[in-house]
């Protein structure tokens, strides 16, 4: 998890846990990142060390983060 103070910091370094360092330069590399870094509330799902989904607003969490949650856990909601 990562709690920016605001969506300016969600690209600084020091705002990210040292275990998520590595997501974050991925993140910060890929075309979201680089067009939508600051967007917020961000959410980012990531499995085996890599990214699987990066969606915003609570419409991407609902819509798209969610379910594909809970395809990936075999759960429903």
């Amino acid at each position: 998890m990562v709690y920016p103070a605001n969506a300016d910091l969600i690209t600084a370094e020091a705002s990210w846990p040292a275990a998520a360092k590595a997501i974050r330069t991925t993140f910060l590399d890929g075309e979201e990142g680089k067009t939508r870094a600051t967007a917020t509330p961000r959410f980012i799902l990531v499995q085996d060390g890599k990214i699987v989904l990066t969606v915003t607003g609570n419409a991407g969490w609902k819509d798209k983060m969610w379910p594909k949650i809970a395809e990936m856990t075999g759960t429903k909601a």
